[in-house]
């Protein structure tokens, strides 16, 4: 019983991990939405998509897909910075210790000693150990294929 939990934890945390992000929607009568994951529904796999095109061209501000008629949610682009990653990289090359690392998956963040925090948008903190983070979360992005 405990899997079935956990197994719906970690789905809710994947969808919430693509509120903001650009998705295509499939539903159940074959047509396609491409916009930006704006919010969704728990209960019923509803979602809500903003600046939204339909498969012909037309646009749309805001689009409503109910669950039941939901086929299939894709991603359109790829995340970049991945926090689970992300904390496997500080460990094995920056010699941060494990126990020092918090991992908050479902906002795609990392902890450093309480004092620290990484994102796709950077490093929040300052001292020796944000500075330390800092370099490292470039060179993460480098062997990424981004940054210099």
């Amino acid at each position: 019983m405990a899997l079935v939990g956990e197994a719906s934890r970690r789905f809710i945390a994947r969808l919430n991990a693509l509120l903001g992000k650009n998705v295509i929607v499939h539903t159940m009568k074959g047509k396609v939405y491409k916009g930006i994951l704006y919010g969704f529904d728990q209960s019923t796999l509803s979602v809500v998509l903003t600046n939204v095109e339909e498969d012909g061209g037309t646009k749309h501000p805001l689009v409503f897909v109910t669950g039941h008629n939901l086929a299939e949610i894709t991603v359109e682009e790829s995340a970049i910075f991945d926090a689970k990653e992300f904390a496997d990289f500080l460990v094995r090359h920056g010699g941060i210790a494990l126990h020092q690392v918090r991992v908050y998956e479902d906002l795609n963040i990392v902890e450093v000693s309480r004092t620290v925090k990484v994102s796709k948008d950077g490093v929040e903190g300052a001292g020796p150990l944000a500075q330390k983070i800092y370099t490292l979360y470039r060179e993460y992005l480098r062997k990424k294929g981004v940054g210099d």
